[in-house]
């Protein structure tokens, strides 16, 4: 059995399934994109492609094709989304470390060991004790690692103290400017240990944001770089 192809009025165009194919590769081949935008905009391309060429016989499936249109919507809506809560972080953090800024000139209590002596200076320092103490002391040694003084606290409640050291050792006399060391010792009744950390004061002369992208960090006049979140106290001066 032999077929004779049948030809068609000019007035009627024929279907032909690759070049309905070709067609839509065609319309996003030379706008590829990755924003939000320029998906939209090649999606309306093909759609309006497969259009276009349908098969008359074999047409697109509307509910498919508001599917689609649903479905680009919602990523559409998503990307653009994540790039407003974006741009808000960003403005949030620097309005953050500009705020931060406020704290220059202030005196902050920290985590830390070692205190600076000068010719007039009484060091402040404190302790974080977890629960009370019964007995508390400080020794202060110095750079040769030798104790020149001792403070006895007596007993402390739970929570934070602070105290101001004069400066001078066991004889009364004043000691050398230079840096020393707090060591710590907390006992309750039973003589058990009680958690403490030493805590010493600084000057806040700048601030810092990490290049991570972290909170902001103090910058103290002795040198120091302390975390907001490891400030135990704060004063004005």
């Amino acid at each position: 059995m032999s077929t004779t192809p049948i030809s068609l009025p000019n007035s009627i165009a024929a279907y032909d399934p690759n070049a309905a194919a070709n067609a839509a590769i065609a319309a996003t081949s030379n706008s590829l994109g990755t924003t939000a935008q320029a998906t939209q905009d090649n999606f309306m391309k093909m759609l309006m492609a497969q259009i276009k060429n349908q098969d008359p016989l074999s047409p697109q499936d509307p509910a498919q094709m508001t599917s689609q249109l649903t479905q680009l919507n919602m990523a559409s809506g998503i990307e653009r989304l994540n790039s407003s809560i974006s741009s808000m972080l960003t403005q949030a953090t620097s309005q953050t470390f500009m705020n931060n800024a406020s704290l220059i000139g202030d005196t902050v209590l920290a985590p830390g060991n070692s205190v600076a002596l000068d010719a007039t200076s009484s060091p402040t320092f404190g302790i974080q004790l977890g629960s009370a103490s019964t007995q508390t002391t400080v020794s202060i040694i110095d750079g040769n690692g030798l104790t020149v003084d001792e403070l006895s606290l007596g007993a402390l409640s739970q929570g934070l103290h602070t105290f101001n050291w004069d400066g001078k050792g066991y004889a009364g006399n004043r000691l050398a400017s230079g840096a020393y060391k707090l060591v710590m010792k907390a006992s309750d009744g039973a003589g058990a240990a009680v958690t403490s950390t030493a805590l010493t004061a600084g000057v806040v002369g700048g601030i810092s944001r990490p290049a991570t992208g972290s909170d902001p960090q103090l910058l103290t006049t002795d040198g120091r770089t302390i975390n907001l979140a490891d400030v135990a106290q704060l004063t004005k001066p």
